[in-house]
């Protein structure tokens, strides 16, 4: 894969309070570019006069949401035309009228190939605005940030290097959904299958770890953290700006945005970026990335001098990166984001690269909403990961490459490799040993489905002895390669299925039960098993619709082999969730006729007879 280098074209933005009711002046300058820089020069906006900028950010945001799932194709929209239109005026605005930067900028498209515009906003009213609907109409694309990076760049103190990343890429969810009318109601299971949606072909593949905190609190953050290394953090839920309170209060864009937690009573906190780096910062040494998606962690309050959360963390400078959304998203949007950037992130391109290409796989479906994600960056060339994962390869696992070795050579090296697996090694450094040099001989030799199927097993055998020593992120690439050597095995998937349930990633687990199901339909056994982990995906709060996905799972094994009693068992308990102790009383005794000396069966049937109706 070529990664794009690119060249920054790097403009500054400023503005000097008006005197009195006087239009707003503005000013420009390029700060880096392939050619050079240009001293400050005046930018005319259209929207200068007081109040203006105010009713154009309300115009744009309205436009923004007259999209919705039903409505994200067409010709254009008129949603699409604002915007297209507010794009092409802000760019001849900067690009065009202004002189000194129109000839700089025409020199730099033809003297790089590439380019990346970095922006810095100083004036925090023209920063509440979507620059990223820059529209040149000379291009094609002409929307500039489907072709281009555009970042908002931000210099603070401290270096922002790259992380080595050995495996997996790991990321951490968290979902707040405060029990108050103050926020609106969360759709928690909405919104954690839009995330699983969008990156379980990258866990599945081993290229993507991602794991939720199990809560909403601080606490439940700062504890997960401990877990092992989280190289991106994102979080779902509220955000925003505190008013401006003339009296005094918020006086920086670090006091100012705050994304709302929960306390230990489920009561909204608004935690402001201070308090959010506070949180993380016993994961610095590896966290390279944060990812807000709350609809105003990028939005700035027009006509103030305040932030956002955004900002403000990166204000800490340790951060090399935060991505956050200017307006709310849809959530097929949300699911080609999650795809796209982490996908591109775990195949070591730049972030702002990563961001581009999710922008136009939003686009592929949604000609708004590509627009809706901001990034702002203090990484000088947007390389924020190394990634050095093993299961990159595994795409190429069935492209022939020229033999270093003779035929004869190779086929003696994988009789060999089969004799020494067929010893059963049972260290987890014999294992990876093993796997290694089948990996390169099923390179070597292309297409050998004997081969590939045992090197599956080896990996199965080692992402077993690496869940048992918790060694989680290795476990999980270890699942994921057997199964892309082999996806032919109901067992393997059965085997993943559990993994992810012990996880909690319930939604990749009936993935993956349902595939073993398509395997072996008649497998009573894997009916069960997907009925175990519907309940447990119903969480204490026993959802409805995962308890009525286990109820039919278990009827089908009952239907199948009637006389196993602990599927009754299951689906009694089932039953007594969702409150149907007539039929679960029916279940148990049932299950008791066939096993009558069970005493568990008996305290579980006191225990369901015993609940009240």
């Amino acid at each position: 894969m070529t990664i794009v280098e690119y060249q920054d074209f790097e403009i500054e933005i400023t503005s000097d309070a008006p005197a009195g009711n006087s239009p707003q002046q503005y000013y420009g300058k390029v700060i880096r570019s392939p050619v050079g820089e240009t001293p400050r020069c005046q930018v005319k906006f259209w929207f200068s006069e007081p109040g203006m900028l105010a009713k154009l950010r309300t115009d744009l945001e309205s436009a923004v949401l007259e999209i919705d799932d039903k409505n994200r194709h067409g010709l254009s929209s008129r949603g699409e035309k604002v915007l297209r239109d507010f794009g092409r005026e802000i760019f001849r605005s900067v690009f065009v009228n202004a002189p000194t930067i129109q000839d700089i900028y025409a020199r730099s498209k033809g003297a790089a190939k590439d380019l990346r515009i970095k922006l810095r906003i100083e004036s925090a009213e023209l920063a509440g605005l979507p620059w990223e609907y820059l529209y040149e109409e000379s291009e094609m694309p002409s929307f500039v940030s489907l072709r281009l990076p555009i970042v908002r760049y931000l210099e603070t103190a401290g270096k922002a290097g790259q992380m080595g990343v050995k495996g997996p890429l790991r990321i951490l969810g968290m979902i707040a959904d405060p029990a108050s009318g103050d926020w609106p109601k969360l759709d928690v299971v909405k919104e954690r299958d839009r995330i699983n949606k969008g990156t379980d072909r990258l866990q599945r593949e081993g290229l993507v770890d991602f794991q939720w905190v199990p809560g909403g609190t601080g606490k439940d953050l700062m504890n997960k953290l401990l877990e092992g290394e989280w190289h991106v953090f994102h979080f779902i839920g509220h955000g925003g700006v505190e008013e401006f309170d003339a009296n005094g209060g918020a006086s920086s864009f670090d006091e100012s945005g705050f994304i709302v937690m929960i306390d230990e009573d489920g009561k909204p906190v608004k935690k402001f970026a201070s308090d959010l780096a506070t949180m993380l910062i016993g994961a610095r040494k590896s966290l390279r990335l944060v990812v807000l998606n709350c609809c105003e962690s990028a939005k700035i309050n027009v006509g103030d001098k305040f932030g956002n959360p955004a900002i403000g963390l990166m204000r800490t400078g340790w951060l090399p990166a935060v991505v956050a959304m200017q307006f709310p998203i849809t959530d097929n949007a949300a699911i080609r984001m999650s795809e796209g950037f982490y996908s591109a992130l775990a195949n070591n391109r730049p972030v702002d690269d990563a961001i581009t290409f999710a922008r136009q796989l939003i686009q592929d479906q949604s000609r708004v909403e590509w627009g809706i994600p901001v990034l702002y960056m203090r990484s000088v060339d947007g390389k924020i990961f190394d990634v050095d994962n093993p299961l990159l390869e595994a795409r190429d696992v069935g492209v022939v490459r020229p033999a270093k070795h003779s035929k004869e050579v190779l086929q003696q090296q994988r009789a060999e490799f089969m004799r020494d697996a067929d010893a059963a090694p049972n260290s987890a450094e014999q294992l990876e040993q093993l796997s290694r040099r089948g990996r390169d001989l099923l390179a070597a030799l292309g297409e050998d489905e004997a081969l590939a199927s045992r090197l599956a097993g080896i990996y199965l055998d080692l992402g077993t002895l690496q869940q048992r020593q918790k060694q989680i992120s290795k476990a999980a690439a270890s699942f994921a390669y057997t199964l892309i050597l082999d996806p032919t095995k109901a067992e393997y998937r059965v085997r993943r299925a559990n993994f992810n349930a012990m996880l909690g990633f319930y939604e990749n687990a009936l993935v993956d039960i349902a595939e073993a199901i398509k395997l072996q339909p008649e497998n009573t056994e894997f009916y069960w098993i997907k009925g175990i982990i519907c309940g447990m995906a119903a969480g204490p709060e026993n959802m409805r619709g995962y308890l009525d996905e286990a109820v039919k799972a278990f009827t089908v094994a009952i239907s199948k082999k009637a006389m196993e009693p602990k599927y009754l068992v299951s689906r009694a308990k089932a039953f007594s969730q969702i409150k149907n102790l007539e039929a679960a009383l029916n279940d148990m005794d049932e299950a008791i006729a066939l096993a009558p000396d069970n005493a568990d069966f008996m305290a579980q049937r006191a225990r369901i007879a015993e609940r009240p109706v």
